[in-house]
């Protein structure tokens, strides 16, 4: 490995081995196919030389975990699944349930989204959680909804919402450990290869993904923590502020964070430039709140929360503008996280889960 020759590479390097890398480091299927649609659009473009066409400038929700084709290769080499049918599944049978793909775009304003992410930090911190071991599993149980275009290999064209289906993921406390998912029917196995690329720009330079202890050692500063994120999160499209929205959301959907963490980075949040409140938003489970919001390239994403304990209930984004993609209020994703606990097998579920 290269050693970095500016002072902000360093930062970034000595940063990229505290911030975990968001998000569940697995795989779905319809995950899975929105990557490949990607990677294989870009092979065409970049193939067509006689013919060049300008890059496309619509994001792809991140529910898909695309990046650029550098990040999402670096992605695909750090971490690798292996895919099984699961006839009977590890708990009981998935319930897909259609849904309206279009939703009525709420209003939304700055004036109050400070306030209401004080109140959403204030609960965080008094949010009791389980200690987690170094040999066990955090799992979490949650209903999920992904978009897909219409069209085989293409990307910003007219997109479609799958049914909103279980998903429950089981992630080792130990990143050299396998981690599972179980959704759509079907067991994907995460094979961590105990690193995962976290700057876009230089795939040389890695870090083990995301683990507890990474995720408890976060600064509880949330002016020294949004500095962390931001240098973390530097280059990556669509732009500084809405990666750092994002890499919030992808942190706290699939983990067991803190108290005291958590509360530092719901009031990171309220310091990001273009962070919005919206009064009324509906989680993938018909659960009713209120929602801090961002908005990039015509599209909202929004983390919804319980209107009287102001405890994070899932995330939905949206479209607010008509684009090639669909029409104003087309929903490009929604979820709801309905329980989380710590387990010490992989597989295996809580005890109040289990009847």
């Amino acid at each position: 490995m290269n050693a970095p020759k500016h002072g902000d590479e360093v930062e970034r390097l000595e940063l990229s081995h505290l911030l975990p890398r968001p998000g569940t480091p697995g795989l779905s299927p319809a995950r899975s196919r929105r990557l490949e649609e990607y990677l294989m659009q870009e092979v065409t473009r970049t193939g067509a030389q006689t013919r060049p066409s300008p890059a496309p400038k619509h994001r792809m929700p991140r529910w898909s975990l695309i990046a650029a084709p550098a990040a999402a290769l670096a992605v695909a080499a750090a971490v690798t699944v292996s895919v099984t049918d699961s006839g009977s599944g590890t708990g009981p049978a998935d319930d897909s349930v259609a849904m309206a793909s279009v939703i009525t775009v709420q209003p939304a304003s700055a004036h109050g989204a400070t306030a209401f992410l004080s109140q959403v930090a204030n609960a965080a911190s008094r949010q009791k959680t389980p200690a987690v071991g170094a040999h066990q599993f955090i799992y979490v149980k949650s209903k999920v909804g992904f978009t897909h275009q219409i069209k085989q290999r293409t990307i910003g064209g007219p997109a479609k919402l799958d049914a909103v289906h279980q998903r429950e993921v089981w992630l080792a406390a130990d990143p050299s450990r396998n981690g599972l998912i179980h959704e759509g029917g079907q067991n994907i196995t995460i094979h961590n290869s105990g690193t995962g690329v976290v700057d876009p720009d230089a795939a040389s330079q890695s870090t083990r993904p995301g683990t507890v202890p990474q995720i408890a050692s976060l600064s509880t500063d949330p002016d020294t923590l949004l500095k962390q994120i931001y240098t973390a999160t530097r280059g990556q499209a669509p732009g500084k502020d809405t990666a750092a929205f994002n890499w919030i959301g992808e942190t706290v959907s699939e983990s067991i964070v803190p108290g005291d963490v958590a509360s530092a980075i719901w009031r990171a949040a309220a310091k990001i430039p273009g962070v919005v409140l919206v009064k009324d938003a509906t989680d993938a489970a018909g659960r009713h709140g209120e929602a801090i919001a961002h908005v990039s390239n015509g599209e909202r994403t929004e983390y919804i929360f319980d209107h009287n304990t102001h405890l994070f209930l899932g995330e939905r984004s949206y479209l607010i503008k008509d684009t090639p993609e669909g029409k104003a209020g087309m929903l490009t994703g929604t979820s709801a996280v309905l329980s989380r606990a710590v387990v010490n097998t992989m597989g295996d579920l809580p005890t109040d889960t289990r009847a």
